[in-house]
């Protein structure tokens, strides 16, 4: 394995406050050693660390914080696949945490800290833990923009000499330290990650384990992507040159958090950070969620209790934070059509031969008891509106068999267009006074009713079960 040495020479990747640009090579990167990181693939958790650091909230209260390490431990059910989840320890809150954490005795996850890149830090964590957290992250920035911009240090060889003295006090401690390389995706790969990381290990004798970080978010998922943003190339490169354990931790500032997780793994990475829900600075860290259902797709599902990230969803809500409605996974609406098209395909396929239609996959994996399956608005067909009428008629013990032939799913059809129109309005020949929400299944059932109201009183035959519409 070739030995790197630092190279002091500053490299920026200044953009101008542009959209940074990215650089494609004429190969694409291989695949490493799948023996060089073996299986299994592991989940690491930091909701209660950065995840915390979300500007939408000022607190995540401490008593949410032991209820969400206990669904998480719920979640892994004792797969050991999500092996760790990492907190802070400078509050009082802090402190009375951890305490908590570790009286639980679970052994997955693994509790672990995250200080800041001095010796000092890592004896108050040994202090506060009793000696009973093993493993503790800490920061180690990577970029030339943080060693010179922010930190101020006179070179990269002065930035390595201060990292490596928390490094060294905690292997003396007999904790493991975990070397968060930030704003990896900005940095000087091989004149400064790749000799720092071989030199710690030296240094550790293959002690230390590290995490790539993808600070801003800037990391693109595709191996034909050069250095150091293209993320295969990246992890691909780093662990083929140190041979070194790695860890990825994304953020979603262009959307490719998760997408970048993954490939992380693909190409190398033995772990993923992961915050649920993406909490996290800016557009949040990669999402544990989703990252959970890539897991299972990838390499299938080594017995997670999928019913816990409903709760989780209920907790962060209820707690800490609004979630987001259409959030993949624990969205409360992911499993909800508007669409004519798309409500038909989803009743048809509850008694289809080759299965789903329109659903990615069974509500009742995330212990879905009954789902909003239809909304009724502008775009909405008569499928949806059946469904919607027969399960009103079920509610209030009456007959529950309009079909989509029926004049009454006409009638109504047509009242909510109308509804949805407006009124014309010929002085500025325009319709105003559009409708703009759904509609309720009271509000169906009341047109219904009108319809069947108006038929009765003309004398037809038509009580919305009779004869089908020809229209």
């Amino acid at each position: 394995m070739k030995r790197y040495d630092i190279n002091d020479q500053k490299r920026f990747y200044n953009f101008h406050g542009k959209m940074p640009p990215l650089t494609f090579e004429p190969e694409p990167v291989p695949i490493p050693d799948p023996s060089v990181n073996p299986m299994p693939k592991l989940i690491t958790d930091t909701t209660l660390r950065d995840g915390a650091q979300d500007p939408r909230f000022a607190l995540f209260p401490a008593e949410a914080r032991v209820a969400y390490f206990d669904l998480l431990h719920r979640l892994d059910n004792g797969t050991g696949r999500i092996e760790q989840v990492e907190v802070f320890i400078y509050q009082k809150r802090d402190i009375w945490c951890l305490e908590r954490l570790l009286e639980r005795g679970y052994e997955f996850p693994q509790v672990t800290t995250w200080t800041r890149a001095t010796p000092k830090d890592i004896k108050l964590m040994v202090d506060v833990s009793g000696g009973k957290v093993t493993e503790t992250g800490m920061l180690a920035s990577a970029s030339d923009h943080h060693i010179f911009d922010k930190l101020r240090f006179r070179s990269k060889e002065e930035a390595a000499e201060r990292y490596l003295q928390p490094i060294m006090t905690a292997v003396e401690h007999g904790v493991t330290p975990r070397v968060h390389l930030e704003d990896a995706t900005k940095a000087d790969i091989h004149g400064f990650i790749i000799p720092f990381i071989q030199r710690v290990l030296r240094e550790t004798e293959g002690k230390a384990k590290f995490r790539v970080c993808d600070t801003l978010g800037l990391g693109f998922p595709d191996p034909y992507a050069s250095l150091p943003m293209g993320v295969p190339r990246l992890i691909s490169t780093i662990v083929t040159e140190t041979g070194a354990e790695i860890e990825w931790h994304g953020h979603n500032d262009f959307g490719f958090a998760t997408a970048n997780s993954v490939l992380a793994w693909r190409y190398g990475a033995k772990r993923v950070n992961v915050a649920f829900g993406g909490l996290g600075e800016r557009t949040g860290n990669t999402t544990l969620e989703q990252i959970l259902a890539d897991y299972i797709r990838l390499y299938g599902d080594p017995g997670f209790d999928l019913e816990a990230l409903r709760a989780m969803a209920d907790l962060i809500r209820d707690e800490v934070t609004e979630m987001n409605t259409k959030s993949p996974i624990v969205g409360d609406a992911i499993f909800t059509t508007q669409a004519g098209i798309h409500q038909s395909g989803v009743e048809r396929q509850k008694k289809a031969e080759g299965g789903d239609i329109y659903l990615p996959f069974d509500p009742s994996l995330l212990g879905e008891k009954s789902v909003e399956l239809h909304r009724v608005g502008s775009l909405s067909g008569a499928e949806g509106i059946t469904v919607l009428l027969n399960r009103k008629a079920a509610k209030i013990g009456r007959p529950a068999n309009y079909s989509t032939a029926h004049k009454v799913v006409k009638f109504v059809y047509d009242k909510i267009q109308e509804a949805y129109d407006g009124r014309w309005d010929e002085e500025r020949k325009a319709y105003t006074g559009a409708r703009t929400t759904f509609f309720t299944e009271d509000e169906l059932y009341r047109l219904a009713e009108e319809f069947e109201a108006r038929a009765q009183a003309s004398a037809e035959p038509e009580t919305g079960v009779a004869r089908k519409a020809t229209a």
